[in-house]
């Protein structure tokens, strides 16, 4: 019987998803799933670039550097549509967009949809600053660092207020990305399927995960104590409940976007970021 590797995220929005997988809760039929966790989205990019697993969760930049190699899954592109994920631009201090320009940036990864949307809608920046546990990055403003896009926003203000960290909202991804793209939902990550494993197989697997999804938006109070002992074990974070239940239901709307809409969005991405030549060119986007 064939084994799907899966590189599952260690992140609460990308991981409830899989938790009825981990847990047994929904079972595979003709095939076995080896799963392992994945603590940040930047070792995610790197083990699908090295084709290291068949299932996980890049970014949405990612998507270009693997598009030979992985199939996206059309129900599992995480999509901003408001700005509840807007990806918020936070800094240590007062300053001007000019000044962000100027100043030392703190990204999770350098292939990450957040970094990749700074370079398409600010463009500059004065250093770069590589900081790949997101909730790390929050210890480097003010010190390592001057700016960072909140890719988790809800987790990373909570953490801010918890710490003690005094930020200021400088502009957001999201208000910039709606003037640029009509709109259009601002795709952020996705669930790829390795094109080894044949189209056939990679179905079936998209059926068990949309299965393992709507069990975990079904049983939220079931999932949620799993979901936050994976993130203190791979984070070393320890969240409390109300957080990690905030960060999901933020992203189950991210994930349940209409598939004409994910399109639309991802078109406008890869559009834009060509056309800038920020990433190469999408040949087709390969949906199943």
């Amino acid at each position: 019987m064939v084994t799907i590797k899966v590189g599952a995220l260690a992140d609460s929005g990308d991981l409830y998803p899989f938790i009825p997988l981990i847990e047994g809760k929904i079972k595979p039929e003709g095939f076995n799933l080896e799963i392992e966790v994945i603590p940040t989205v930047q070792d995610v990019n790197e083990k699908v670039l090295k084709k290291e697993v068949d299932v996980s969760v890049p970014s949405a930049a990612m998507y270009p550097y693997i598009q030979d190699d992985y199939y996206i899954m059309s129900n599992a592109v995480a999509s901003a549509v408001d700005g509840i994920t807007g990806m918020p631009i936070l800094a240590s201090k007062e300053m001007s967009l000019d000044e962000v320009k100027k100043s030392r940036l703190i990204v999770h990864g350098p292939n990450t949809s957040a970094f990749t949307l700074y370079k398409l809608l600010i463009g500059k920046y004065g250093k770069l600053v590589i900081i790949k546990r997101v909730l790390d990055e929050i210890k480097g403003l003010g010190t390592e660092g001057d700016v960072l896009v909140a890719v988790h926003e809800i987790k990373m203000m909570y953490a801010m207020q918890k710490l003690g960290v005094k930020y200021y909202k400088i502009g957001s991804m999201w208000d910039m990305w709606k003037n640029v793209s009509n709109n259009a939902p601002m795709p952020m990550g996705m669930v790829v399927v390795s094109k080894e494993l044949g189209k056939d197989l990679a179905l079936k697997f998209k059926e068990v995960y949309e299965k393992s999804k709507k069990y975990a938006e079904k049983n939220l109070q079931e999932i949620i104590p799993k979901d936050v002992e994976i993130m203190r074990e791979a984070q070393g974070a320890n969240l409390d409940k109300e957080i990690v239940e905030k960060t999901i239901w933020a992203d189950i709307q991210e994930y349940n976007v209409p598939e004409n809409e994910v399109i639309k969005g991802l078109e406008t991405f890869y559009r834009l970021t060509q056309e800038k030549g920020i990433l190469p060119k999408v040949k087709k986007i390969d949906l199943i």
